[in-house]
């Protein structure tokens, strides 16, 4: 025989006082049940969401609070990086300004080695050489940013208390350069107007003050050779004469300042004109045998202060 299944059901009453009146609500367990289980769920979830959002936000509060230390540190690299371009840059100044200085001593050092033919101290010097305009290096860390590194700094001043020290001494230094320098040119004017170049390749015939008879000695020295021989200026200066002079032929008479003047007589051939600036060295005639000549030389005077002075102590 067939049981039928007694249905459960459960009773809600609602009373009212204002009619007194009693609302009843019958529902079924099944429902009642099914709206527990939801509610459960629903309770479960929202206790669940606000965990997770808990937790996002304390992530969250981390990252940013761990993007702004990266920040902080990035910000406080830049101005250090700043900090390192502008002494660099305060450094270049400061070795542009020595680098004048020294270009002073280099003209001064070339001069003398110009004289001498030794000395100086060309390949000596040495200059600071490192490229103070490369590029600050940062650490390479994939995971990290590093703060400056002071030892670039303390490098970088160390450099320029140098050259401050320097500086400081440089425009005393600098005023003696120009002195020594104007000393030099002035010297290097001198030893280039002063006769000393051998005027003539040949064979010395004749010296100073030899005696030639009547009272008469020789004035200069000659130098024989073959007609056409070059005749060089024993000395830079200005050609005051240049034509033909009785006895002495074609002659050439250079003022050199300095109270000196030479003389270049029996010339074949005249090769400046008076006016002309020639250098110490400068091929100005050809050797002959022109005026009062036994044979083809030249005759070489050296005057100093209108006296007549033996060539022989100067020309090497």
């Amino acid at each position: 025989m067939d049981i039928e299944k007694k249905e459960k059901y459960y009773t809600i009453l609602v009373h009212s006082d204002v009619d007194s009146r009693v609302w009843s609500l019958k529902i079924h367990y099944n429902w009642l049940r099914f709206a527990f289980i939801f509610i459960s769920i629903v309770m479960i979830s929202i206790f669940t969401l606000i965990a997770n959002i808990y937790l996002v936000r304390n992530e969250l509060g981390n990252k940013i609070a761990e993007l702004d230390r990266l920040q902080e540190k990035v910000s406080y690299k830049a101005v250090e990086i700043a900090n390192l371009e502008s002494k660099s840059n305060e450094i270049k100044a400061k070795t542009k300004l020595l680098e004048d200085y020294l270009a002073q001593v280099e003209d001064l050092d070339r001069m003398v080695r110009d004289i001498t033919g030794k000395g100086g101290y060309e390949g000596d010097v040495a200059i600071y050489t490192t490229d103070l305009g490369a590029d600050i290096d940062i650490k390479n860390d994939t995971g990290e940013i590093f703060y400056y590194d002071f030892a670039d700094a303390e490098d970088l001043d160390s450099i320029n208390r140098i050259l401050d020290n320097l500086i400081a001494k440089a425009p005393e230094i600098s005023l003696k350069l120009s002195e020594d320098k104007k000393h030099m040119e002035d010297h290097i004017y001198m030893v280039e107007h002063t006769p000393s170049v051998w005027p003539a390749q040949g064979v010395l015939t004749s010296v100073f003050r030899e005696y030639r008879g009547r009272g008469h000695y020789h004035g200069g020295i000659d130098i024989a050779n073959k007609v056409g021989e070059p005749i060089y200026a024993a000395a830079s200066g200005v050609v005051v004469f240049a034509d033909r002079n009785k006895g002495f032929g074609n002659e050439i008479i250079i003022h050199h300042g300095f109270g000196y003047m030479t003389v270049y007589a029996h010339l074949n051939k005249i090769l400046v004109n008076v006016g002309d600036e020639v250098t110490k060295g400068q091929k100005i005639a050809e050797m002959g045998n022109t005026g009062f000549s036994t044979g083809p030389h030249l005759h070489f005077e050296i005057i100093k202060d209108n006296v007549q002075v033996n060539p022989l102590d100067y020309v090497k």
